[in-house]
This record gives structure tokens, C-alpha cells and sequence, in this order.
């Protein structure tokens, strides 16, 4: 009898092995707004849905089933969304109309953990900052994860918001500096720029160190070529955005950021055009240019690469990302999917530059504004500053 009980038991640990049910218990808040032809319905949901169906609870019991969900968009403080629905019980049907309140909860899933192919793959960690080997500057990581893309309030090349998945990548904590650019033009005994001349010496040293510090302001190809050079690349735009733009869950609250700190503009905290308008706006970043460089140097125009207020760096540690100068992207200027709008400068003729800048506003500064470059060519229109991405690899994995 013994030996029959300890081989059930043993029969029973290997099922709980072999097969693993998601039993969270995790319910979002919800109002059915409306229902729509082919079983399309349409939801205002207090929090973010994450997993690929969920069901509709009513008196702890399932009514009807989500799935290929969409977000549409934000109202206040809810979140929109389109999906297909499938009744569960027909009994409580009537519940399924417009105005009805209802909970949802992520739909429990049962699989075979022998065909997971994924279940013992462990997820490589990657320092959180590491020294570039050619250009010698830092980057940070941006860890893989999907974000929220886009804007639904903004301009109409914003739209619409969309959800976009990313592997690890690391990213230049800081824009290319005049000093930066002049190392690989030193390097691949390349013709300094014009711009340059009343900034160097006859040996060809930079004689104001405030000069040497201010982002370079390049063409797109230009960017490119240095990019190469110290075996990166120039960022996606899908890139940029998520390196400067706000996690949606942060510290268990629905966020979606506007700026690199948050939705509502700050004055004075990153170098927009509102930062010169008076000397009482950005007065902490302002004391700390003149504690580096001097009282008499600051006058209206790029700042520094490495000098900002602390509030104003991305929440992954990135740095200007709202001003300062606008940057290059590796991508053509062209309309996000779902997005019918018509423009004739969509295409392979632009590139996308990303930020603000100390000459535009704060409405142009906004992470998810859209700006060309590319007028006349790539290689003629020094519109932008830039910094590099590399994709993580394994020489940049924790040592355990």
C-alpha cells in the first residue's frame, strides 16, 4: 500500500513539472464603451494589458474572453483599447453591452514545459554602463523590453502610439562633443571644419575648453562615418525614443512621459529656448556652467555635453536628450504603421532628427517630436548633433 501511495505522489510531482498553469489573481477595472461589428469591442481600462488575452469576471465567474488587443489611446487616466471578444456563458450575456463596468484578468495559461525550449534559457545581464574600446566615451544600457512609441496628442507624424519591442542596446550617455569629433578626425587625418578656425591654435589644439566641450553640429553622413569609425551606430529612431522617454509603469502608476522627466514641461531644466529668456530661469544649471567655466563665458547657445541638471537626464541616465542640440537618426523620415496621413517629404530622401535645442521651444522638445534633415542632401546639411548605439554583446555581460 505504501509503495502504491509513493508512486502516486512521485506521479503527481512529475505532472506539476511537466505542466504549469499562470494562476495570477490579478484583476484591472474596466467599462465596455462599445461593441462593434465581428465581435470588435472597445475598453477604457484603469491599467496596462500586457498579456496576449484576458476574460471578463463578473461575480467570479467568466463571461467572455479578450484577445488580439490594441491600444487605441489614453483618456485621463485610462487606457483605450480595441479587441475581439468571445462569449464564455451565454447566461450572462446581457452583460456584455455599453456602460457596463467589468474586471479582467489575465487568462490562465496551460502548457507543456518539455516543448518551452525557452524555459531554461537564462537572460544574459549586462553591465549597466560600460567604456566604449575606440572612442573611449560612456554608454549606458538601455535593457530589452517593448515601450510605448509615438504620440496620439501630438503632430500628426506622431501618430499613432504603438507598442514597439527592443533587444538590449547601449547608448552614448552624452552628445559628441567638438573634442570627441576632433579625435577621430585626428585619427582618420581628416580636414577639421571652417567653424573650427578661431577655436585652434597653430598646432591644431582647441584654445577654449568651453568650445571643445559643445556638441558637434555635423550632416548625417558625417555622423555616419565617425559612427563607424568607433564601430557603432547612429540610433533608430525607436531607439532614441526609448532612451529618452519614460517607462509607462513606473513606481506602480500608469506614466507616459512628454519630456524625459515626465508629461508637464519644466522651465529651466534642459537648454530649450526658454532657458535664456532671464537670468532667474535655470538658475541651478546656470551656476553650475559658471562654476566650471567661468562667469563671463555663457551666452545663448549649446552648453557643455557633460554639464545639466540632474533632472533633466532620462530616467535610464541619458543626458540632453530634451535640448540642448537636436540629433541625428538612422532612420528615413517616413509614417508609423496605421497611420493613413499624407505627406510628400515621407520617404528615402530624409533622415528623422530627434530633441530640442537651445533655439527651439519647449512644444519642439517634446520626445516624441519628429524633426528632417537632409536639405539639400545627407552629406551637405549640418542640421544636427549625434550620439552612438551598439547592440549588448557578449564582452559586455556581468562576470558571475
Amino acid at each position: 500500500m505504501k509503495s502504491k501511495i509513493f508512486i502516486i505522489l512521485i506521479t503527481l510531482s512529475l505532472l506539476s513539472l511537466i505542466y504549469a498553469t499562470d494562476d495570477s489573481e490579478i484583476k484591472l477595472a474596466g467599462t465596455i464603451e462599445s461593441l462593434r461589428k465581428g465581435n470588435i469591442i472597445t475598453l477604457l481600462v484603469d491599467g496596462e494589458l500586457n498579456e496576449e488575452s484576458f476574460l471578463i469576471i463578473e461575480r467570479d465567474k467568466v463571461i467572455a474572453k479578450i484577445y488580439e488587443i490594441e491600444l487605441i489611446g489614453y483618456y485621463g487616466k485610462k487606457i483605450k483599447y480595441l479587441a475581439k471578444y468571445e462569449i464564455s456563458d451565454y447566461e450572462y450575456k446581457e452583460y456584455i453591452r455599453a456602460g457596463t463596468s467589468v474586471f479582467l484578468k489575465p487568462e490562465k495559461k496551460t502548457y507543456d514545459l518539455r516543448n518551452d525550449k525557452t524555459v531554461f534559457q537564462e537572460k544574459p545581464l549586462y553591465k549597466p554602463a560600460i567604456i566604449s574600446r575606440i572612442d573611449r566615451r560612456e554608454m549606458i544600457l538601455i535593457p530589452a523590453g517593448k515601450f510605448l512609441m509615438g504620440s496620439n496628442s501630438g503632430d500628426s507624424d506622431e501618430y499613432p502610439e504603438h507598442y514597439v519591442h527592443l533587444g538590449d542596446f547601449y547608448i552614448d550617455k552624452y552628445e559628441v562633443s567638438n573634442s570627441d569629433y576632433k579625435k577621430y578626425l585626428d585619427a582618420k587625418m581628416l580636414k577639421y571644419p571652417e567653424s573650427w578656425n578661431n577655436y585652434l591654435d597653430s598646432k591644431g589644439n582647441f584654445t577654449n575648453r568651453y568650445f571643445a566641450s559643445l556638441p558637434v553640429i555635423v550632416s548625417y553622413k558625417e555622423a555616419v562615418a565617425y559612427a563607424r569609425w568607433c564601430g557603432k551606430q547612429l540610433p533608430t529612431e525607436s531607439q532614441w525614443e526609448k532612451a529618452a522617454r519614460m517607462p509607462m509603469n513606473i513606481k506602480d502608476q500608469i506614466k507616459w512621459s512628454t519630456y524625459t522627466y515626465g508629461d508637464r514641461f519644466i522651465e529651466g531644466v534642459s537648454n530649450t529656448e526658454e532657458f535664456w529668456k532671464s537670468e532667474k530661469i535655470g538658475v541651478n544649471l546656470k551656476n553650475i556652467l559658471k562654476e566650471t567655466y567661468g562667469p563671463d563665458i555663457i551666452n545663448k547657445g549649446f552648453i557643455p555635453v557633460d554639464v545639466y541638471d540632474e533632472r533633466g537626464k532620462s530616467i535610464y541616465g541619458v543626458v540632453h536628450m530634451d535640448g540642448n542640440a537636436s540629433e541625428w537618426t538612422d532612420s528615413w523620415y517616413e509614417p508609423y504603421s496605421r497611420d493613413t496621413k499624407k505627406d510628400e517629404r515621407f520617404g528615402t530622401q530624409y533622415k528623422v532628427i530627434r530633441g530640442g535645442s537651445y533655439n527651439m521651444s519647449f512644444k519642439e522638445s517634446r520626445v516624441t517630436d519628429r524633426k528632417i534633415g537632409g536639405i539639400p542632401d545627407l552629406s551637405l546639411d549640418r542640421a544636427a548633433g549625434f550620439r552612438c548605439v551598439k547592440t549588448a554583446n557578449e564582452n559586455d555581460k556581468i562576470v558571475q
